[in-house]
């Protein structure tokens, strides 16, 4: 009986995460924008035939560009729900956290030029 229970909790809070994944897609411009992103990028690493350690690397990157403002997403929503009023400091900590997500999407940039370039330069080449 005890198993019974740990399964379905388990799929409980699956559900509720992934149900939070979709919500964050369908309402947040800049998720939305950083997953088709992400879908470019690792769909290119697997045509361009890449490296499996650099595909993981870019894999990676894609996903903690995603983790990182789905995070910010939820502290802003709670942030703006405990205090609704503009406050200076708590302006701060928003950008704080903003800046986080700006410093992991400059680190996927960096890591997808590195990583892709090369290979689209060879695939460019070879078809003219």
């Amino acid at each position: 009986m005890k198993k019974a229970v740990k399964k379905s909790a388990f799929k409980k809070s699956v559900w509720f995460a992934v149900r939070g994944i979709a919500h964050a897609l369908s309402e947040e411009r800049n998720i939305k924008f950083q997953f088709a992103a992400a879908i470019i990028a690792i769909l290119a690493a697997f045509f361009l035939n890449i490296s499996r350690t650099n595909l993981m690397i870019v894999i990676m990157v894609c996903f903690i560009v995603i983790i990182l403002e789905l995070i910010n997403t939820a502290f802003e929503k709670l942030i703006d729900k405990l205090h609704p009023k503009r406050d200076d400091e708590i302006g701060r900590v928003k950008d704080i956290m903003a800046g986080a997500v700006l410093l992991s999407v400059i680190l996927a940039i960096i890591i997808g030029v590195l990583v892709l370039a090369r290979p689209v330069y060879s695939l460019v080449q070879s078809l003219f």
